[in-house]
């Protein structure tokens, strides 16, 4: 392999690494909009496997900065309109005007989940390094409340009682965080 073959594929490997990471974050919310608006479930299966070839085939148009989920939903809903001129069964359909409505009140709920995810962001930076220790530990490691009381010396109960303390924190410090912006 020629140094610019390796150098071509490092960039591929790149590609294809953050394509994953930003697909999988809006994968499950990509799939209830298309089933919302696809009353067979097979068909919703589908039509998400050729939105994510679309959206790998587009991938080097969409602009990193930008909102990643609302470029899929975009792309998801052509792909059903286009699913949709393809049915010529005699399902009931959802008109233009649905397919609109739907489209707005997600994209109002992708708007609120974004305030969310940047509140908990703003919140956990206010957290102790020992309960974003925890956290760290637990969701983004995937390890298990024994390891996690194992390897921070800690007593299970004690874990239990220190994580309800902290989601009790994050939460009320997002409800607050979410107020402010709503009242801005």
């Amino acid at each position: 392999m020629t140094n610019q073959d390796k150098s071509s594929s490092d960039m591929s490997d790149d590609k294809g690494q953050r394509f994953m990471k930003l697909y999988m974050a809006v994968q499950r919310r990509l799939y209830g909009f298309t089933l919302s608006l696809v009353p067979n479930q097979v068909d919703a299966d589908d039509i998400v496997q050729e939105t994510a070839s679309v959206m790998w085939d587009k991938f080097d148009d969409f602009e990193p900065g930008t909102d990643f989920a609302a470029w899929a939903l975009c792309i998801a809903r052509y792909r059903v309109m286009t699913y949709r001129q393809k049915d010529i069964s005699k399902r009931k359909r959802f008109s233009s005007q649905s397919i609109e409505t739907i489209d707005n009140a997600a994209s109002s709920d992708e708007k609120k989940e974004s305030a969310r995810q940047a509140a908990l962001r703003g919140c956990m930076k206010k957290l102790e390094e020992k309960d974003r220790q925890i956290l760290y530990l637990r969701y983004e490691m995937g390890a298990t409340l024994r390891n996690v009381a194992e390897r921070l010396d800690l007593s299970i109960n004690t874990l239990y009682s220190r994580l309800g303390k902290i989601h009790a924190v994050l939460l009320n410090c997002i409800r607050k965080k979410v107020a402010q912006e709503e009242t801005v």
